[in-house]
C-alpha cells in the first residue's frame, strides 16, 4: 500500500511540473468555493446559537440557502475545472500509457492530485472564508438585521463543512476528467501536432445535455405549478440544471457562436479575424471549459437582477448575495479562462516563428474572446430568462421590470470579463522567445 501511495504520489508530482498552470487553476477553483461555504456556515452556525426570533430565522435560512446553492455551485465548477485541467494534460497521459501505466494508475494519479490540491486550499480558504464573514457579519450588524446577541463563530463547523466540499468536489471531478484521460490509447501520445480540444464530443455527451435540459424545463413547470414561495427557492437549483446542459452542449454551442461570428470576423478582422475563426472551430470541445464559467456568471446575475428589481427595495442581504453568488461564479470563469490561455504557449509560438507579431497575437485571442462572450453569455441570458420569465411572474419579479441599460450592463460585463482573463497571461507567454517557447509545453 505504501509503494503504491509512492508511485501515485510520485505520478501526480511529475504531472504538476509539467503544467503547473494546470494544478495552479484547479487550486484556485477550490479556494474560492471554501472561502464561500466558511463564510456561509459560519453565518448559519451563528445564528443557530441565539433564541428564535424573526431576525434570527432570516439570517439562518439565509445561511443555510447561501451554503446549499454554494455547495451545488462548487460541485458543477469544480468538476468542469478539474476536467480541464486533466484535460490540459492529455498528451503526458497518453505518453504514460505509452511506457506501460495503466489506466488505474492514470485515475489515481488525479485522484492523488485532487486530493493535495484540496488539502492545500483548505487552510487558505478557511482563512479567507473567516475574513469574508467578518466583513458579511459587520455589514448587517450596521443595517440593523442581525438578532439581539449573535456573535460570529468561525470555528471547527464551517472548516469541517468547507474540508468535506472540497474532498468530494475534488474527487468527483477527478473522476470525471480521469475516466477519459485513463482511456488514452497510447498511440494518440504521437499525434504531437494534433489541436488541443479538437477532438469531436460523443454522442452519449449530447444525449446527456438533451436530458437535462428536458429535467431542467420539468423543473421550471413544476416549480410554476407549486406555491411562489417554493418556486423562488428553486430557482438557483433549475438555473444550475440548465446550466448542466449548457456545459454538456458547450462545444455544439461554441461552433453555433463561430458560425455566427465567423462573416463579420473575417470581413473585419483581417488575418486575426481568420485565425480566430479557424481556432475556435477546431478547438470547440476545449471551448466549452470556458463557455460554461462565463453562462454561469450570466445566468446568475440575470436571476438576482431581475429579483432585486421586483423586490421594491432590496435590503442589504439580497445586494450581498447577488455580489457573493456572481463574485464566487465572476472568479471561477477568469480562472478558467486564463487556464485556457496559458496552455497556448506553443501554439503562440508557432505563429510568431512564421512571422506574426506580438500585436496580431494578442488580435487573435481578443477575437476569439468575442466568440466565447457571445456564446457563454448569450446561453446564460437564455438560461437566465428561461427560468425567470415563467417563474419571475410566480414570484412577483417579472423580467419585464428588469431596464434595458441592466440588460445591456450585464452582457458587456461579459464580455469585459472574457477578454480580461483571456489576455491578463499574455504579457508573460509574449516575452517567452518563440523558439524556446515551441519547445515548452505550458507556462
Amino acid at each position: 500500500m505504501r509503494m503504491r501511495l509512492l508511485h501515485s504520489t510520485g505520478l501526480a508530482t511529475a504531472s504538476v511540473r509539467a503544467r503547473p498552470s494546470a494544478f495552479a487553476g484547479t487550486f484556485a477553483a477550490l479556494v474560492f468555493s471554501a472561502t464561500v461555504v466558511t463564510a456561509c456556515v459560519a453565518m448559519a452556525v451563528s445564528a443557530a446559537g441565539v433564541p428564535a426570533s424573526p431576525e434570527q430565522a432570516n439570517v439562518s435560512e439565509m445561511g443555510v440557502a447561501f451554503s446549499l446553492v454554494t455547495v451545488y455551485m462548487s460541485i458543477f465548477v469544480i468538476g468542469q475545472v478539474m476536467s480541464l485541467a486533466v484535460a490540459q494534460r492529455h498528451r503526458e497521459s497518453a505518453l504514460l500509457r505509452a511506457v506501460g501505466a495503466g489506466p488505474w494508475q492514470i485515475r489515481r494519479m488525479v485522484a492523488t492530485e485532487a486530493l493535495w490540491a484540496a488539502l492545500l486550499a483548505l487552510p487558505v480558504g478557511y482563512g479567507l472564508g473567516a475574513v469574508l464573514a467578518w466583513v458579511w457579519f459587520d455589514g448587517m450588524a450596521g443595517e440593523g438585521l442581525l438578532p439581539d446577541g449573535m456573535v460570529l463563530e468561525v470555528g471547527l463547523p464551517p472548516l469541517f463543512a468547507a474540508g468535506g466540499v472540497l474532498l468530494v468536489c475534488s474527487q468527483l471531478g477527478g473522476v470525471v476528467g480521469a475516466w477519459r484521460a485513463s482511456r488514452t490509447r497510447p498511440s494518440a501520445a504521437l499525434a504531437d501536432s494534433a489541436v488541443q480540444g479538437g477532438e469531436r464530443p460523443g454522442r452519449v455527451r449530447g444525449a446527456a445535455s438533451i436530458v437535462f435540459l428536458v429535467g431542467a424545463g420539468a423543473l421550471t413547470v413544476a416549480a410554476g405549478a407549486g406555491p411562489a414561495e417554493d418556486a423562488a427557492s428553486v430557482i438557483p437549483l433549475v438555473l444550475l440544471a440548465y446550466l448542466v446542459a449548457i456545459g454538456l452542449a458547450g462545444p455544439w454551442i461554441g461552433r453555433l457562436a463561430t458560425a455566427l461570428v465567423a462573416p463579420l470576423l473575417n470581413r473585419l478582422g483581417g488575418v486575426a479575424g481568420e485565425l480566430a475563426v479557424a481556432g475556435c472551430r477546431a478547438r470547440a470541445r476545449r471551448l466549452s471549459a470556458a463557455i460554461t464559467p462565463v453562462a454561469l456568471v450570466t445566468a446568475f446575475a440575470v436571476a438576482k437582477f431581475v429579483s432585486l428589481t421586483g423586490a421594491g427595495e432590496p435590503d442589504w442581504m439580497e445586494i450581498f448575495g447577488t455580489l457573493l453568488y456572481a463574485g464566487f461564479a465572476g472568479l471561477v470563469a477568469a480562472n478558467t479562462l486564463v487556464m485556457l490561455t496559458l496552455e497556448r504557449l506553443r501554439e503562440f509560438s508557432l505563429l510568431r516563428t512564421v512571422g506574426a507579431d506580438k500585436r496580431q497575437v494578442v488580435a487573435v485571442v481578443v477575437a476569439e474572446g468575442a466568440v466565447i462572450a457571445l456564446a457563454g453569455a448569450g446561453s446564460g441570458v437564455l438560461a437566465g430568462c428561461a427560468v425567470m420569465v415563467p417563474l419571475g411572474e410566480k414570484t412577483g419579479t417579472p423580467v419585464s421590470g428588469l431596464p434595458a441599460w441592466v440588460w445591456a450592463a450585464t452582457l458587456l460585463s461579459g464580455a469585459v470579463l472574457v477578454w480580461a482573463a483571456s489576455c491578463a497571461p499574455l504579457g508573460r507567454l509574449l516575452r517567452v522567445r518563440p523558439v524556446e517557447g515551441v519547445t515548452r509545453r505550458s507556462s
